[in-house]
């Protein structure tokens, strides 16, 4: 049963054509409405297209609070208050304000037929994996910024950029069957190939944590072989792997350690270190658990078979509360304001 916190207060916008205006330029999206203050928690919902705001102050739930584009992929959040969503088959970059619900403040277009897939910012650019063209895009985050495309080996999957550095991860077999994985280390500055590094087979997600310097790499054929490889971008090795035993999705730091959610496939969570070590897993008894975003001991958890994101207690292993989400929600940030 999908449930509320007693005393959340929920708004629920519905999507109406309207007139494009000056500050609002998407024709379809919901009325203009002035969200509350303090951190706010967004997630896409990929199977419904929309995207639902939770501000943790207020105890306020804000459903389809904007309309992306066809099968969004991945959500950032970056500076002035703003996030930015990825959007596969309308190959397009939508910016929202999360202080507003007056759609969005622009977006940007990607090459046709190009699928684009993950993203990851760097402080200056978004760079985006463009699964069907072998090629990345460097992308100015501006209204009417420029697009840069680079062309890389096939199955462009995940990436990762450092601030001077971008790690392109391949997937296997498909569209190109004569890859299987690997990396593809670039130069920010000029998009020029410095190195490649060999992995597991299924390059699915990367991550750069700032804090250590190290990125983790996600591997998995979704048959219980699961591992996360810590990769130095400097040095260009892999330091340590971490064998889950699942198939775990975009991992994110849970106190001095890491954690990873097993995706569609189980509502288990993995916690672990930068050295390697496997310190625990927590089955939560969720459907999936595609997304995850922490706050100190709190970790929002996005379950897309049950269309709810929970609230727990990472350090405890606890489910405090569920906030009902669109269909399908899948990628969680926090927007710290």
């Amino acid at each position: 049963m999908k449930r509320y916190r007693p005393g959340l207060t929920v708004i629920t916008f519905i999507a109406i054509v309207s007139i494009m205006t000056a500050s609002c330029n998407s024709p379809v999206e919901p009325d203009p409405f002035s969200t509350p203050g303090g951190t706010v928690v967004a997630w896409f919902n990929g199977l419904g297209n929309t995207v639902d705001l939770y501000f943790l102050e207020s105890d306020t739930l804000i459903t389809t609070a904007y309309t992306t584009g066809d099968v969004p992929s991945d959500i950032i959040s970056y500076e002035n208050n703003r996030i930015a969503v990825l959007s596969s088959f309308s190959r397009i970059i939508q910016v929202f304000d999360v202080n507003s619900t007056c759609g969005e403040l622009f977006h940007i277009d990607l090459p046709a037929g190009s699928n684009p897939y993950q993203s990851s910012w760097d402080g200056n650019h978004l760079w985006v994996t463009l699964l069907m063209t072998s090629q990345v895009a460097k992308v100015d985050l501006s209204s009417g910024g420029s697009v840069s495309i680079i062309d890389v080996k096939g199955n462009t999957t995940s990436i990762a950029s450092t601030g001077s550095r971008v790690l392109v991860g391949h997937g296997s077999n498909w569209p190109d069957s004569t890859i299987t994985g690997g990396i593809t280390v670039l130069d920010v500055s000029t998009g020029n190939v410095i190195d490649s590094i060999s992995t597991p087979d299924n390059v699915c997600f990367m991550k750069y944590f700032s804090e250590t310097g190290m990125v983790h790499a996600v591997t998995t054929t979704y048959t219980g072989d699961g591992l996360i490889s810590i990769v130095d971008p400097v040095s260009m090795q892999i330091l340590s792997q971490v064998n889950t035993g699942g198939s775990p999705g975009y991992p994110v730091e849970a106190g001095s350690g890491y954690a990873a959610g097993d995706g569609w496939s189980s509502g288990s969570i993995y916690f672990y270190n930068e050295d390697g070590t496997l310190t625990d897993t927590w089955d939560t008894g969720a459907g999936g658990t595609c997304g995850l975003a922490c706050i100190g001991d709190t970790m929002y958890i996005t379950d897309p078979i049950m269309d709810l994101v929970y609230i727990a207690d990472w350090n405890t292993q606890t489910i405090l509360d569920t906030l009902e989400a669109g269909d399908g929600p899948q990628g969680i940030v926090i927007v710290e304001r």
